[in-house]
């Protein structure tokens, strides 16, 4: 992964067959989500726009006939900026230096599994930790730890015996709190990911829970209101049918146990005819 200070360049190599075409997804540094699309003969692509000194995960999707395969990730960090470089030797400073940044944990992903094992990823927005440890249970309810050094910031299953920790828990009474009510889902963000002239593709974020379906709504070239579905599963469509260079307005919508949530809504430009756009 070749970087500069405001693009990475990745690669992937596709062992088995062709896809139709490949989605890189990652979030900029106010934390939105973006995504590039690269056609299925490729299998490389610079991603520019980023911030000098920023790590990055890139996620790649790859499509073939409707379905979508991955992601597989990785981290890349921008090089620094001109403004990063280190100064010319100047007079001694009279700042008051700052104390440690203390490290604060980000988010925990499940970015990857196989019937015996699941790959894990989280970030770490500030500072820097000695280790981690990951608990859990295995499938005789015996607690289980897998330590991990400071300077990773992904694990897979336990990485060597030694690393395995077996833990007693302490005896607690029988809880009489009631079970807390599942988390209701929340819609995110609706982007425009890619257009030709006459489709449109989108992609949002679902940032807590799971929704049933989606229903995407907009109006055609004629005003009349039209719907597409999509499975809970997903998180991206591609509206076709569209008429060339006309502007549409997308309003996303989660159906969840009977309930409505939404909408979330965008505006995207299908491409003239004989451009498609990325």
């Amino acid at each position: 992964m070749d970087a500069t200070p405001d693009s990475l360049h990745l690669s992937w190599t596709v062992p088995e067959g062709q896809f139709d075409h490949f989605l890189v997804q990652y979030k900029n540094g106010d934390g939105q989500p973006k995504a590039v699309r690269v056609p299925g003969s490729e299998n490389q692509v610079t991603v520019s726009g980023l911030e000098p000194s920023h790590k990055y995960k890139m996620n790649l999707y790859g499509f073939h006939g409707g379905q979508r395969v991955g992601p597989v990730s990785a981290v890349g960090l921008t090089a620094p900026g001109k403004d990063h470089e280190m100064p010319a030797p100047t007079d001694p400073p009279i700042t008051t230096p700052q104390p440690p940044t203390k490290p604060r944990l980000g988010e925990l992903t499940v970015t990857d599994a196989t019937p015996d094992s699941l790959h894990l990823s989280w970030t770490v927005p500030e500072g820097q930790f000695d280790h981690f440890l990951v608990q859990y249970k295995n499938g005789d309810g015996q607690p289980k730890a897998v330590r991990v050094p400071g300077y990773e910031d992904a694990v897979t299953g336990a990485r060597s015996p030694q690393d395995l920790v077996e833990e007693t828990p302490s005896p607690t009474e029988p809880s009489t709190e009631a079970p807390e009510p599942p988390e209701e889902p929340v819609l995110g963000e609706l982007t425009v990911t890619g257009s030709s002239p006459d489709s449109l593709s989108l992609s949002w974020t679902v940032p807590q829970g799971h929704f049933d379906s989606f229903s995407v709504q907009y109006k055609d070239g004629d005003g009349r209101p039209q719907v597409v579905r999509v499975g809970g599963d997903e998180s991206e469509v591609t509206i076709g049918g569209l008429e060339p260079g006309r502007k549409y307005k997308m309003h996303l919508y989660g159906l969840h146990r009977g309930q409505r949530d939404g909408p979330v809504s965008t505006v995207g430009m299908t491409g003239p005819w004989g451009v498609a756009c990325a």
